[in-house]
Protein backbone atom coordinates (compact mmCIF):
# COMPACT_ATOMS: atom_id res chain seq x y z
CA UNK A 1 0.00 0.00 0.00
CA UNK A 2 1.35 3.39 -0.92
CA UNK A 3 2.27 5.56 2.00
CA UNK A 4 0.54 8.98 1.87
CA UNK A 5 3.51 10.52 3.66
CA UNK A 6 5.72 9.96 0.62
CA UNK A 7 5.81 12.66 -2.01
CA UNK A 8 8.02 13.27 -5.06
CA UNK A 9 10.27 10.31 -4.24
CA UNK A 10 11.49 12.02 -1.07
CA UNK A 11 9.84 10.71 2.03
CA UNK A 12 10.16 11.10 5.76
CA UNK A 13 11.39 7.57 6.34
CA UNK A 14 14.48 8.72 8.23
CA UNK A 15 12.32 10.38 10.85
CA UNK A 16 14.52 13.54 10.87
CA UNK A 17 14.51 16.95 9.31
CA UNK A 18 17.43 16.44 6.92
CA UNK A 19 15.43 14.57 4.32
CA UNK A 20 12.81 17.26 4.24
CA UNK A 21 15.39 20.06 3.96
CA UNK A 22 17.19 18.28 1.13
CA UNK A 23 13.93 17.79 -0.67
CA UNK A 24 13.18 21.48 -0.53
CA UNK A 25 16.68 22.41 -1.68
CA UNK A 26 16.55 19.95 -4.57
CA UNK A 27 13.34 21.49 -5.69
CA UNK A 28 15.20 24.66 -6.63
CA UNK A 29 12.92 27.06 -4.84
CA UNK A 30 9.77 25.10 -5.61
CA UNK A 31 6.70 25.64 -3.52
CA UNK A 32 5.96 23.47 -0.48
CA UNK A 33 3.39 20.71 -0.86
CA UNK A 34 1.36 19.33 2.02
CA UNK A 35 1.87 15.60 2.26
CA UNK A 36 -0.27 14.89 5.30
CA UNK A 37 -2.21 16.56 8.05
CA UNK A 38 -2.53 15.43 11.60
CA UNK A 39 -6.14 15.03 12.62
CA UNK A 40 -6.98 14.64 16.31
CA UNK A 41 -10.47 13.33 15.63
CA UNK A 42 -9.65 9.65 16.03
CA UNK A 43 -7.43 10.00 19.11
CA UNK A 44 -9.98 12.22 20.84
CA UNK A 45 -12.96 10.00 20.15
CA UNK A 46 -11.35 6.57 20.40
CA UNK A 47 -9.19 5.78 23.40
CA UNK A 48 -6.26 3.50 22.62
CA UNK A 49 -6.22 0.36 24.80
CA UNK A 50 -3.58 -1.96 23.37
CA UNK A 51 -2.08 -3.42 20.20
CA UNK A 52 -0.93 -6.91 19.27
CA UNK A 53 1.62 -7.95 16.63
CA UNK A 54 1.01 -11.32 14.96
CA UNK A 55 3.54 -13.34 13.00
CA UNK A 56 1.22 -13.38 9.98
CA UNK A 57 -1.47 -11.09 8.67
CA UNK A 58 -4.79 -11.21 10.47
CA UNK A 59 -7.70 -12.34 8.31
CA UNK A 60 -10.66 -12.33 10.76
CA UNK A 61 -11.55 -10.77 14.13
CA UNK A 62 -14.30 -11.66 16.60
CA UNK A 63 -15.10 -10.28 20.06
CA UNK A 64 -15.99 -13.12 22.43
CA UNK A 65 -19.17 -12.82 24.53
CA UNK A 66 -17.35 -13.42 27.84
CA UNK A 67 -17.67 -10.29 30.01
CA UNK A 68 -16.33 -9.07 33.33
CA UNK A 69 -18.28 -7.85 36.34
CA UNK A 70 -18.60 -4.38 34.76
CA UNK A 71 -20.17 -5.77 31.59
CA UNK A 72 -17.14 -5.17 29.36
CA UNK A 73 -15.87 -7.73 26.87
CA UNK A 74 -12.82 -9.56 28.15
CA UNK A 75 -11.36 -11.43 25.18
CA UNK A 76 -10.85 -10.98 21.44
CA UNK A 77 -10.21 -13.83 19.00
CA UNK A 78 -8.10 -13.23 15.89
CA UNK A 79 -7.52 -15.65 13.01
CA UNK A 80 -4.58 -15.42 10.64
CA UNK A 81 -3.71 -16.63 7.16
CA UNK A 82 -2.19 -19.87 8.50
CA UNK A 83 -5.37 -21.07 10.17
CA UNK A 84 -4.28 -20.25 13.73
CA UNK A 85 -6.47 -18.63 16.37
CA UNK A 86 -5.19 -16.16 18.97
CA UNK A 87 -7.19 -15.13 22.02
CA UNK A 88 -5.93 -12.03 23.82
CA UNK A 89 -7.25 -9.72 26.49
CA UNK A 90 -8.04 -6.01 26.35
CA UNK A 91 -4.64 -5.08 27.72
CA UNK A 92 -2.88 -6.90 24.86
CA UNK A 93 -1.77 -10.03 26.71
CA UNK A 94 -2.15 -13.16 24.61
CA UNK A 95 -4.25 -15.59 26.64
CA UNK A 96 -4.10 -18.65 24.41
CA UNK A 97 -3.00 -19.70 20.92
CA UNK A 98 -4.34 -22.68 18.99
CA UNK A 99 -3.39 -24.20 15.67
CA UNK A 100 -6.58 -25.49 14.10
CA UNK A 101 -6.74 -28.74 12.15
CA UNK A 102 -6.87 -26.71 8.94
CA UNK A 103 -3.99 -24.57 7.74
CA UNK A 104 -6.27 -22.63 5.38
CA UNK A 105 -6.83 -18.91 6.11
CA UNK A 106 -9.73 -18.14 8.43
CA UNK A 107 -12.36 -16.13 6.57
CA UNK A 108 -15.21 -15.91 9.12
CA UNK A 109 -15.84 -16.41 12.83
CA UNK A 110 -18.82 -16.99 15.10
CA UNK A 111 -18.88 -17.10 18.90
CA UNK A 112 -21.77 -17.73 21.29
CA UNK A 113 -22.20 -18.69 24.93
CA UNK A 114 -22.22 -22.32 25.98
CA UNK A 115 -24.62 -23.90 28.45
CA UNK A 116 -21.76 -24.06 30.94
CA UNK A 117 -20.56 -21.14 32.99
CA UNK A 118 -17.54 -19.14 31.77
CA UNK A 119 -17.46 -21.08 28.51
CA UNK A 120 -17.99 -20.03 24.92
CA UNK A 121 -17.99 -21.84 21.60
CA UNK A 122 -16.00 -20.47 18.67
CA UNK A 123 -16.79 -21.56 15.10
CA UNK A 124 -14.27 -20.78 12.36
CA UNK A 125 -14.89 -20.82 8.62
CA UNK A 126 -11.91 -21.29 6.33
CA UNK A 127 -11.01 -20.45 2.78
CA UNK A 128 -11.07 -24.11 1.73
CA UNK A 129 -14.68 -24.49 2.94
CA UNK A 130 -13.85 -26.18 6.25
CA UNK A 131 -15.91 -25.30 9.34
CA UNK A 132 -14.47 -26.08 12.77
CA UNK A 133 -15.85 -25.71 16.29
CA UNK A 134 -13.67 -24.90 19.31
CA UNK A 135 -14.35 -24.59 23.01
CA UNK A 136 -12.90 -21.72 25.03
CA UNK A 137 -13.24 -21.58 28.80
CA UNK A 138 -11.54 -19.84 31.69
CA UNK A 139 -10.55 -21.20 35.05
CA UNK A 140 -9.79 -19.09 38.09
CA UNK A 141 -6.36 -19.49 39.69
CA UNK A 142 -6.90 -16.93 42.40
CA UNK A 143 -8.91 -13.88 43.27
CA UNK A 144 -8.15 -11.98 40.05
CA UNK A 145 -6.11 -14.29 37.79
CA UNK A 146 -7.95 -16.42 35.21
CA UNK A 147 -6.38 -18.94 32.89
CA UNK A 148 -7.91 -19.39 29.44
CA UNK A 149 -7.98 -22.74 27.70
CA UNK A 150 -8.98 -23.69 24.17
CA UNK A 151 -9.50 -27.01 22.45
CA UNK A 152 -10.86 -28.40 19.20
CA UNK A 153 -14.36 -29.90 19.46
CA UNK A 154 -15.69 -31.03 16.09
CA UNK A 155 -15.19 -30.57 12.37
CA UNK A 156 -18.32 -29.96 10.36
CA UNK A 157 -19.13 -32.12 7.37
CA UNK A 158 -18.04 -30.30 4.22
CA UNK A 159 -19.21 -30.95 0.69
CA UNK A 160 -17.26 -28.43 -1.37
CA UNK A 161 -14.26 -26.14 -1.06
CA UNK A 162 -15.91 -22.77 -1.46
CA UNK A 163 -14.68 -20.09 1.01
CA UNK A 164 -17.01 -19.44 3.94
CA UNK A 165 -18.17 -15.83 4.14
CA UNK A 166 -20.90 -15.82 6.83
CA UNK A 167 -21.47 -17.84 10.01
CA UNK A 168 -24.57 -17.40 12.19
CA UNK A 169 -26.28 -19.27 15.04
CA UNK A 170 -30.04 -19.79 15.36
CA UNK A 171 -31.89 -21.03 18.44
CA UNK A 172 -34.97 -23.25 18.33
CA UNK A 173 -35.80 -23.85 21.97
CA UNK A 174 -32.71 -25.51 23.45
CA UNK A 175 -31.46 -26.69 20.07
CA UNK A 176 -28.90 -24.56 18.25
CA UNK A 177 -28.25 -24.61 14.53
CA UNK A 178 -25.21 -23.22 12.74
CA UNK A 179 -25.88 -21.42 9.46
CA UNK A 180 -23.11 -20.87 6.94
CA UNK A 181 -22.96 -19.13 3.59
CA UNK A 182 -20.11 -19.28 1.09
CA UNK A 183 -19.03 -16.79 -1.54
CA UNK A 184 -21.37 -18.39 -4.09
CA UNK A 185 -24.38 -17.79 -1.81
CA UNK A 186 -25.20 -21.38 -0.84
CA UNK A 187 -26.72 -21.64 2.64
CA UNK A 188 -26.02 -24.70 4.78
CA UNK A 189 -27.60 -25.56 8.12
CA UNK A 190 -25.59 -27.70 10.57
CA UNK A 191 -26.37 -29.26 13.90
CA UNK A 192 -23.97 -28.70 16.77
CA UNK A 193 -22.55 -32.18 16.34
CA UNK A 194 -21.34 -31.21 12.86
CA UNK A 195 -23.92 -33.07 10.78
CA UNK A 196 -25.75 -31.38 7.92
CA UNK A 197 -29.39 -30.51 8.55
CA UNK A 198 -30.09 -29.12 5.09
CA UNK A 199 -28.92 -26.74 2.38
CA UNK A 200 -30.53 -24.32 -0.07
CA UNK A 201 -29.31 -22.17 -2.93
CA UNK A 202 -30.92 -18.71 -3.12
CA UNK A 203 -31.20 -16.70 -6.29
CA UNK A 204 -29.18 -13.84 -4.79
CA UNK A 205 -26.14 -14.09 -2.51
CA UNK A 206 -26.84 -13.43 1.21
CA UNK A 207 -24.86 -10.62 2.80
CA UNK A 208 -26.15 -10.27 6.39
CA UNK A 209 -28.45 -12.37 8.60
CA UNK A 210 -30.95 -10.93 11.06
CA UNK A 211 -30.50 -12.64 14.42
CA UNK A 212 -33.21 -15.00 15.66
CA UNK A 213 -35.57 -14.45 12.73
CA UNK A 214 -33.91 -16.35 9.88
CA UNK A 215 -34.29 -13.27 7.72
CA UNK A 216 -31.37 -12.07 5.64
CA UNK A 217 -30.44 -9.33 3.21
CA UNK A 218 -29.16 -10.26 -0.22
CA UNK A 219 -27.55 -8.39 -3.08
CA UNK A 220 -30.90 -7.68 -4.72
CA UNK A 221 -33.36 -7.74 -1.81
CA UNK A 222 -34.21 -9.94 1.16
CA UNK A 223 -35.03 -13.55 1.93
CA UNK A 224 -36.20 -15.93 4.64
CA UNK A 225 -35.59 -19.58 5.48
CA UNK A 226 -38.04 -21.97 7.14
CA UNK A 227 -36.06 -24.59 9.03
CA UNK A 228 -38.93 -27.08 9.24
CA UNK A 229 -39.42 -27.44 5.52
CA UNK A 230 -36.12 -25.82 4.40
CA UNK A 231 -38.24 -23.59 2.18
CA UNK A 232 -36.68 -20.41 0.88
CA UNK A 233 -38.55 -17.18 0.16
CA UNK A 234 -37.04 -14.18 -1.60
CA UNK A 235 -38.27 -10.74 -2.57
CA UNK A 236 -36.85 -7.51 -3.93
CA UNK A 237 -36.14 -4.49 -1.78
CA UNK A 238 -38.31 -1.46 -2.51
CA UNK A 239 -36.27 1.55 -3.54
CA UNK A 240 -33.14 -0.35 -4.51
CA UNK A 241 -33.91 0.34 -8.19
CA UNK A 242 -32.26 -2.82 -9.51
CA UNK A 243 -28.84 -1.90 -8.12
CA UNK A 244 -26.82 -4.51 -6.23
CA UNK A 245 -25.83 -4.19 -2.59
CA UNK A 246 -22.21 -4.97 -1.75
CA UNK A 247 -22.19 -4.58 2.02
CA UNK A 248 -24.73 -4.69 4.84
CA UNK A 249 -24.69 -4.45 8.61
CA UNK A 250 -27.61 -4.36 11.03
CA UNK A 251 -27.97 -1.59 13.58
CA UNK A 252 -26.61 -2.32 17.05
CA UNK A 253 -29.81 -1.18 18.79
CA UNK A 254 -32.68 -1.59 16.32
CA UNK A 255 -32.13 -4.94 14.66
CA UNK A 256 -34.63 -4.25 11.87
CA UNK A 257 -32.52 -1.35 10.57
CA UNK A 258 -29.54 -1.98 8.33
CA UNK A 259 -26.97 0.11 6.49
CA UNK A 260 -25.30 -0.83 3.24
CA UNK A 261 -23.40 0.28 0.19
CA UNK A 262 -24.52 -0.38 -3.38
CA UNK A 263 -22.71 -0.91 -6.65
CA UNK A 264 -23.84 2.57 -7.76
CA UNK A 265 -21.95 4.22 -4.90
CA UNK A 266 -24.98 4.88 -2.68
CA UNK A 267 -24.95 4.63 1.10
CA UNK A 268 -28.40 3.28 1.95
CA UNK A 269 -30.56 2.88 5.03
CA UNK A 270 -32.81 -0.20 4.86
CA UNK A 271 -35.68 -1.55 6.97
CA UNK A 272 -36.34 -5.30 7.13
CA UNK A 273 -39.65 -6.06 8.86
CA UNK A 274 -41.83 -9.12 9.36
CA UNK A 275 -41.21 -12.81 9.88
CA UNK A 276 -40.25 -15.77 7.72
CA UNK A 277 -43.76 -16.01 6.24
CA UNK A 278 -44.42 -12.35 5.58
CA UNK A 279 -41.51 -9.93 5.39
CA UNK A 280 -40.83 -6.66 3.65
CA UNK A 281 -37.65 -4.81 2.72
CA UNK A 282 -37.67 -1.09 2.00
CA UNK A 283 -34.96 1.50 1.38
CA UNK A 284 -35.65 4.50 3.61
CA UNK A 285 -32.82 6.75 2.45
CA UNK A 286 -30.07 6.85 -0.13
CA UNK A 287 -27.08 9.14 -0.48
CA UNK A 288 -24.10 9.25 -2.80
CA UNK A 289 -20.79 8.76 -1.05
CA UNK A 290 -17.32 8.04 -2.39
CA UNK A 291 -15.74 5.06 -0.65
CA UNK A 292 -12.75 3.06 -1.78
CA UNK A 293 -13.40 -0.65 -2.10
CA UNK A 294 -13.17 -3.19 -0.52
CA UNK A 295 -15.25 -2.14 2.46
CA UNK A 296 -16.11 -3.66 5.83
CA UNK A 297 -19.12 -2.37 7.81
CA UNK A 298 -19.48 -2.49 11.59
CA UNK A 299 -22.08 -0.94 13.92
CA UNK A 300 -21.87 0.24 17.51
CA UNK A 301 -24.49 2.06 19.56
CA UNK A 302 -25.45 5.17 17.64
CA UNK A 303 -22.71 4.96 15.01
CA UNK A 304 -21.66 3.21 11.83
CA UNK A 305 -17.99 2.43 11.13
CA UNK A 306 -16.76 1.73 7.61
CA UNK A 307 -13.15 0.72 6.96
CA UNK A 308 -11.41 0.64 3.59
CA UNK A 309 -7.82 0.12 2.51
CA UNK A 310 -6.78 3.58 3.61
CA UNK A 311 -9.36 5.15 5.92
CA UNK A 312 -11.93 4.58 8.61
CA UNK A 313 -15.18 6.53 8.17
CA UNK A 314 -17.47 7.31 11.10
CA UNK A 315 -21.20 7.97 10.57
CA UNK A 316 -23.81 9.05 13.07
CA UNK A 317 -26.99 6.97 12.84
CA UNK A 318 -28.71 8.10 16.05
CA UNK A 319 -31.72 10.27 15.17
CA UNK A 320 -32.37 13.48 17.07
CA UNK A 321 -36.09 13.35 16.29
CA UNK A 322 -38.27 10.30 16.42
CA UNK A 323 -40.19 10.94 13.22
CA UNK A 324 -37.26 12.14 11.17
CA UNK A 325 -35.72 9.51 8.93
CA UNK A 326 -32.47 10.25 7.17
CA UNK A 327 -29.31 8.69 5.84
CA UNK A 328 -26.30 8.15 8.11
CA UNK A 329 -24.56 11.47 8.69
CA UNK A 330 -20.83 11.50 8.10
CA UNK A 331 -18.83 12.78 11.07
CA UNK A 332 -15.16 12.38 10.17
CA UNK A 333 -12.62 10.10 8.55
CA UNK A 334 -9.24 8.97 9.85
CA UNK A 335 -6.37 7.49 7.88
CA UNK A 336 -5.01 4.12 8.88
CA UNK A 337 -1.49 5.57 8.91
CA UNK A 338 -2.63 8.14 11.43
CA UNK A 339 -4.13 5.42 13.60
CA UNK A 340 -0.99 3.26 13.39
CA UNK A 341 1.20 6.23 14.27
CA UNK A 342 -0.32 6.31 17.76
CA UNK A 343 1.79 3.28 18.74
CA UNK A 344 4.37 3.01 15.91
CA UNK A 345 7.16 5.38 14.98
CA UNK A 346 7.76 6.48 11.41
CA UNK A 347 10.45 3.89 10.69
CA UNK A 348 8.30 0.93 11.70
CA UNK A 349 5.30 2.53 10.03
CA UNK A 350 7.02 2.68 6.64
CA UNK A 351 8.43 -0.83 6.92
CA UNK A 352 5.11 -2.39 7.88
CA UNK A 353 2.95 -0.49 5.41
CA UNK A 354 4.07 -2.45 2.36
CA UNK A 355 2.34 -5.54 1.01
CA UNK A 356 -1.29 -6.45 0.75
CA UNK A 357 -3.79 -5.21 3.30
CA UNK A 358 -7.12 -6.76 4.30
CA UNK A 359 -9.49 -4.27 5.99
CA UNK A 360 -10.74 -5.76 9.26
CA UNK A 361 -12.99 -4.38 11.96
CA UNK A 362 -15.05 -5.89 14.77
CA UNK A 363 -16.78 -4.69 17.92
CA UNK A 364 -18.95 -5.72 20.84
CA UNK A 365 -21.69 -3.42 19.41
CA UNK A 366 -21.25 -1.03 22.34
CA UNK A 367 -17.87 0.63 23.00
CA UNK A 368 -15.06 -1.77 22.14
CA UNK A 369 -13.68 -1.48 18.59
CA UNK A 370 -10.97 -3.78 17.18
CA UNK A 371 -9.13 -2.83 13.98
CA UNK A 372 -6.84 -4.80 11.73
CA UNK A 373 -4.12 -2.33 10.78
CA UNK A 374 -2.05 -4.46 8.41
CA UNK A 375 1.36 -6.01 8.88
CA UNK A 376 -0.02 -8.34 11.55
CA UNK A 377 -1.01 -5.45 13.85
CA UNK A 378 -4.34 -5.45 15.65
CA UNK A 379 -5.41 -2.44 17.70
CA UNK A 380 -8.03 -2.22 20.43
CA UNK A 381 -9.88 1.04 21.07
CA UNK A 382 -12.67 2.20 23.31
CA UNK A 383 -15.18 4.62 21.85
CA UNK A 384 -15.75 7.94 23.59
CA UNK A 385 -18.42 9.04 21.13
CA UNK A 386 -21.57 10.38 22.80
CA UNK A 387 -24.78 8.48 22.29
CA UNK A 388 -27.52 10.93 21.40
CA UNK A 389 -30.96 10.24 22.79
CA UNK A 390 -34.06 12.14 21.75
CA UNK A 391 -35.29 14.66 24.31
CA UNK A 392 -38.58 14.09 26.06
CA UNK A 393 -40.36 16.87 24.19
CA UNK A 394 -39.05 15.91 20.76
CA UNK A 395 -39.33 12.16 21.15
CA UNK A 396 -42.53 11.66 23.12
CA UNK A 397 -44.77 14.46 21.91
CA UNK A 398 -44.12 13.59 18.27
CA UNK A 399 -44.48 9.86 18.76
CA UNK A 400 -47.45 8.08 17.16
CA UNK A 401 -47.64 5.94 20.28
CA UNK A 402 -48.61 9.02 22.29
CA UNK A 403 -51.52 9.81 19.99
CA UNK A 404 -52.68 6.20 20.21
CA UNK A 405 -52.56 6.33 24.02
CA UNK A 406 -54.52 9.60 24.02
CA UNK A 407 -57.10 8.05 21.69
CA UNK A 408 -57.53 5.07 24.02
CA UNK A 409 -57.92 7.38 27.02
CA UNK A 410 -60.55 9.47 25.24
CA UNK A 411 -62.47 6.38 24.14
CA UNK A 412 -62.40 4.98 27.67
CA UNK A 413 -63.60 8.28 29.12
CA UNK A 414 -66.44 8.52 26.60
CA UNK A 415 -67.75 5.00 27.17
CA UNK A 416 -67.38 5.34 30.94
CA UNK A 417 -69.55 8.47 30.91
CA UNK A 418 -72.05 6.84 28.60
CA UNK A 419 -72.34 3.80 30.84
CA UNK A 420 -72.78 6.00 33.90
CA UNK A 421 -75.65 7.90 32.26
CA UNK A 422 -77.49 4.80 31.07
CA UNK A 423 -77.00 2.57 34.10
CA UNK A 424 -79.42 4.38 36.54
CA UNK A 425 -82.13 2.05 37.78
CA UNK A 426 -85.23 2.44 40.01
CA UNK A 427 -83.21 1.82 43.15
CA UNK A 428 -80.46 4.35 42.37
CA UNK A 429 -80.66 7.82 43.96
CA UNK A 430 -81.63 10.49 41.50
CA UNK A 431 -81.90 14.15 42.50
CA UNK A 432 -83.68 15.39 39.41
CA UNK A 433 -87.25 16.64 39.58
CA UNK A 434 -90.24 14.40 38.88
CA UNK A 435 -91.80 14.89 35.42
CA UNK A 436 -95.35 14.90 36.83
CA UNK A 437 -95.15 16.85 40.05
CA UNK A 438 -91.95 18.82 39.71
CA UNK A 439 -91.03 17.80 43.25
CA UNK A 440 -87.67 16.26 44.12
CA UNK A 441 -87.67 12.49 44.57
CA UNK A 442 -84.77 12.18 46.97
CA UNK A 443 -86.44 13.95 49.94
CA UNK A 444 -86.98 12.82 53.52
CA UNK A 445 -89.16 9.99 54.81
CA UNK A 446 -92.05 12.28 55.81
CA UNK A 447 -92.35 13.62 52.26
CA UNK A 448 -92.01 10.18 50.67
CA UNK A 449 -95.00 9.00 52.70
CA UNK A 450 -97.33 11.36 50.81
CA UNK A 451 -96.43 9.68 47.53
CA UNK A 452 -97.29 6.14 48.62
CA UNK A 453 -100.30 4.78 46.75
CA UNK A 454 -103.46 4.11 48.69
CA UNK A 455 -104.50 0.55 49.57
CA UNK A 456 -107.44 0.90 47.17
CA UNK A 457 -105.05 1.33 44.26
CA UNK A 458 -102.90 -1.56 45.29
CA UNK A 459 -105.93 -3.89 45.38
CA UNK A 460 -106.91 -2.91 41.83
CA UNK A 461 -103.48 -3.64 40.41
CA UNK A 462 -102.13 -7.11 39.77
CA UNK A 463 -98.95 -7.77 41.67
CA UNK A 464 -96.84 -9.75 39.28
CA UNK A 465 -94.12 -10.36 41.81
CA UNK A 466 -96.30 -11.91 44.42
CA UNK A 467 -98.81 -13.62 42.09
CA UNK A 468 -100.00 -17.17 42.14
CA UNK A 469 -96.54 -18.61 42.04
CA UNK A 470 -95.83 -17.80 45.63
CA UNK A 471 -92.20 -17.10 44.89
CA UNK A 472 -92.33 -13.89 46.86
CA UNK A 473 -94.32 -12.72 49.81
CA UNK A 474 -96.86 -9.93 49.84
CA UNK A 475 -95.70 -6.50 48.78
CA UNK A 476 -94.07 -4.35 51.37
CA UNK A 477 -96.18 -1.74 53.20
CA UNK A 478 -94.61 1.09 55.08
CA UNK A 479 -96.68 1.83 58.17
CA UNK A 480 -97.43 5.24 59.56
CA UNK A 481 -95.30 6.66 62.36
CA UNK A 482 -96.01 5.41 65.88
CA UNK A 483 -97.34 8.75 67.04
CA UNK A 484 -100.12 8.60 64.47
CA UNK A 485 -103.17 6.57 65.63
CA UNK A 486 -104.29 3.95 63.19
CA UNK A 487 -101.37 4.61 60.93
CA UNK A 488 -100.81 0.93 60.30
CA UNK A 489 -103.86 0.66 58.04
CA UNK A 490 -104.02 4.02 56.28
CA UNK A 491 -101.65 6.34 54.55
CA UNK A 492 -100.59 9.73 55.79
CA UNK A 493 -102.33 12.82 54.40
CA UNK A 494 -101.98 16.47 55.35
CA UNK A 495 -104.79 17.94 57.47
CA UNK A 496 -105.78 20.45 54.81
CA UNK A 497 -106.29 17.87 52.13
CA UNK A 498 -109.93 17.24 51.24
CA UNK A 499 -109.35 15.26 48.06
CA UNK A 500 -109.95 11.53 48.49
CA UNK A 501 -107.96 10.57 45.43
CA UNK A 502 -104.79 8.63 45.96
CA UNK A 503 -102.69 11.05 43.93
CA UNK A 504 -101.75 14.45 45.39
CA UNK A 505 -102.34 17.72 43.63
CA UNK A 506 -100.14 18.68 40.77
CA UNK A 507 -98.81 21.71 42.68
CA UNK A 508 -98.74 21.71 46.45
CA UNK A 509 -99.25 25.25 47.84
CA UNK A 510 -97.30 24.28 50.95
CA UNK A 511 -94.36 23.03 48.89
CA UNK A 512 -91.09 24.84 49.37
CA UNK A 513 -88.19 24.60 47.05
CA UNK A 514 -84.90 23.24 48.23
CA UNK A 515 -83.35 26.72 48.15
CA UNK A 516 -85.97 27.97 50.68
CA UNK A 517 -85.30 25.25 53.18
CA UNK A 518 -82.84 26.00 55.94
CA UNK A 519 -81.36 23.01 57.66
CA UNK A 520 -79.96 23.56 61.07
CA UNK A 521 -78.35 21.11 63.39
CA UNK A 522 -79.71 20.60 66.90
CA UNK A 523 -77.96 22.87 69.38
CA UNK A 524 -76.03 21.37 72.20
CA UNK A 525 -78.10 21.25 75.38
CA UNK A 526 -76.52 21.59 78.81
CA UNK A 527 -76.87 18.48 80.96
CA UNK A 528 -79.59 18.61 83.59
CA UNK A 529 -81.86 21.04 81.74
CA UNK A 530 -83.71 19.13 79.05
CA UNK A 531 -85.61 21.26 76.60
CA UNK A 532 -89.32 20.67 76.24
CA UNK A 533 -90.27 19.25 72.88
CA UNK A 534 -93.66 19.39 71.20
CA UNK A 535 -95.25 16.21 69.86
CA UNK A 536 -94.23 15.46 66.32
CA UNK A 537 -97.74 14.77 64.99
CA UNK A 538 -99.82 17.07 67.18
CA UNK A 539 -101.68 18.82 64.38
CA UNK A 540 -102.04 15.88 62.01
CA UNK A 541 -105.34 14.15 61.41
CA UNK A 542 -106.27 10.75 60.11
CA UNK A 543 -108.10 10.66 56.83
CA UNK A 544 -110.43 7.75 56.39
CA UNK A 545 -110.53 6.89 52.70
CA UNK A 546 -113.17 4.18 53.09
CA UNK A 547 -115.98 6.75 53.44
Amino acid sequence: MANPRKGGGKGLSDGGDGGLDNGIQDGGGGRAVTVTKYSPFWSERFHFLSAVKLDFDATCINVLPLRDFEGHSKYVAVGDERGRVYVFMRNGDVAVELCTVSDSPITSMLSYMSVYKNETLLVTGHKNGAILMHRIWERSNGEELNSVFMEHVVEFVGEDESPISILEVHYVGRIRYILSSDVRGKIKVFREDGTVYGSVMPMSRPIAFLKQRLLFLTESGAGSLDLRSMKLRESECEGLNHSLARNYVFDAVERSKAYGFTSDGDLIHVLLLGDILNFKCRVRSKRKFELDKPLIFQAIKGYLLVISNEKVHIFNVSLQHYVRVGAPRHLFSAGLDEIRSSFLNYQNLDSESGGKFIPLISSDHEKLVVLGLGGGYVGLYRSNLPIFKGEFNTMLWTSPVLFFILFLFGAWHFFAKKEALTSWGPDDPFTATSPTTGAPLGTGSSERASFIDAPSRSTEMMDLRGGGGGLRGPPRRYGSPTGYPGGATSSFRPATTSDHNSRPAAVDPNYRAASELKFRGSPLEPPGFPKRREPLFANNQVVDESS
